[in-house]
């Protein structure tokens, strides 16, 4: 009896050892620091199947091309990619084994089960606060927008902020990564006295509308209905009301604030402060240089897109600016050697209505007109948007303004991590959702100039 229960063991020992189908994760480990790789493993029909995912990345599912396991040993292989893989099953939740790509050799050992990232400052329930899902409606884009508003406990009325995401189809706590930050920071300033609306972008989650046709004076809309929907609610202090913008919403919060007096009160974290066109510029050097190109090369990048981006800018017409892009790189002697999908990929920025919007716009007037209490901060590690450049701007158009409080912090990034890089693919490997300090200069500027 004995041997048949070792012998029943053992079979179930191999049966476990062969399984090869499910979610498995690990990470490339680069000389840089260790990437996140997942791959999902499935048999139909007696073949296999992959697909993976690089979530710092952003990419989900890509089906690769080829899958082997013979021998207790799993072969990858994608051509496109320039990859491969050959790890071998170690026991039942382990595979260790080797990742190439472009010639190099990286380690890669797989856990089986499903990937979850570390975000240690991601709220937890139960809240000591009120929540509620919302809708409110811009009535000139006939669109509803869905939300969720948190509150102090208590009769009020609360000082109310709005938040306003960055660039890209966000939902209402800006996902990111794994990160939420504006999650972290409703359940910061809710715990500190104040109500706080974050919604869906319009198109995205449960907000109605098309994202895809929007521009950022359209987002601004948005946002001035989110502040009139805040108006109808007995508990909100309407002399107190304003808005905290990320990245594009703190352009977001410089065009309402400049049109709207009832906004009290602005906050920017690491907002525009300088012509558009001229932050792309600085944007695409400042990550171009990280990734290593040459002073010639950079110099070539920096001139071929300012000059995209002069016609876009002399050009209201997207279809005008699009023919004079492909007049200008067909005829200049240092582009007429382009191909011709060259020439219409570089010209195809004019496609995007809100990109050539977004290019077009330049904060000067605006923030001249803006007459509310101002914090604006930025991350002097931001490539995306540069503290020194757009600090100078904000500092520039608001001179005006007695009630400014401008902060750059050292080592942050454009979404206020503790970098070493300041690069966007660093954003994800990063626990840190919002360095404290940031949270609390916020909390702290809100009880000493809005309560």
């Amino acid at each position: 009896m004995k041997k048949i229960i070792l012998l029943f063991a053992l079979l179930f020992s191999f049966v476990s050892f062969a399984q090869i189908e499910g979610t498995w994760n690990g990470n490339i480990e680069l000389p840089t620091g260790k990437l996140p790789f997942v791959l999902h493993i499935t048999k139909e029909n007696g073949q296999y199947k992959a697909t993976s995912d690089s979530p710092d990345q952003g990419v989900y599912g890509i089906e690769l091309q080829e899958i082997r396991f013979e021998n207790n040993k799993l072969f990858l292989k994608d051509a496109r990619m320039f990859m491969s893989y050959e790890g071998e099953l170690a026991n039942a939740n382990t595979i260790n084994g080797n990742f190439k790509q472009g010639g190099q050799s990286f380690k890669l050992n797989f856990t089986k089960g499903t990937f979850t990232r570390n975000r240690p400052q991601e709220p937890q329930p139960p809240f000591s606060y009120k929540i509620q899902d919302v809708t409110f409606e811009n009535k000139e884009a006939g669109i509803k927008l869905a939300g969720t508003l948190t509150m102090p406990n208590g009769k009020g009325p609360f000082p109310a902020v709005v938040l306003v995401s960055g660039s890209g189809a966000q939902d209402r706590n800006e996902e990111l990564l794994g990160h939420k930050p504006f999650l972290l920071i409703a359940d910061r300033l809710t715990k500190n006295g104040f109500a706080v609306l974050r919604y869906d972008d319009r198109g995205v989650a449960q907000s109605e509308g098309n994202f895809e046709t929007a521009t950022t004076f359209d987002f601004a809309k948005d946002t001035k209905s989110a502040l009139e929907y805040l108006k109808t609610i007995k508990e909100i202090d309407r002399k107190n009301t304003g808005i905290l913008g990320h990245s594009e919403g703190g352009m977001i919060a410089q065009i309402v604030a400049a049109e709207n007096k009832d906004v009290s009160f602005i906050i920017s974290l690491a907002g525009p402060g300088i012509a558009i066109d001229e932050l792309m510029l600085t944007q695409k050097y400042e990550i171009e240089k990280a990734y290593g190109l040459s002073n010639e090369d950079l110099e070539a990048s920096k001139n071929l897109y300012k000059k995209i981006y002069e016609i876009i800018k002399n050009n209201p017409s997207n279809e005008k600016a699009k023919q004079a892009i492909k007049s200008f790189l067909k005829t200049d002697p240092d582009y007429k050697e382009l191909s011709e999908k060259q020439i219409n990929d570089l010209a195809a920025a004019t496609d995007s209505n809100w990109f050539t919007t977004f290019i077009r716009y330049n904060p000067e007037k605006n923030l001249a007109k803006i007459k509310a209490k101002a914090l604006i901060l930025n991350g002097e590690k931001d490539v995306q948007v540069t503290a020194k450049e757009n600090l100078e701007g904000w500092r520039k158009g608001l001179a005006h303004n007695k009630n400014v409080t401008i902060k750059s912090y050292p080592n942050l990034n454009h979404l206020f991590q503790l970098a070493k890089t300041g690069m966007p693919d660093e954003y994800g490997t990063i626990e840190t959702t919002m360095e404290p300090a940031v949270l609390e200069d916020i909390t702290q500027w809100l009880n000493e100039n809005v309560k």
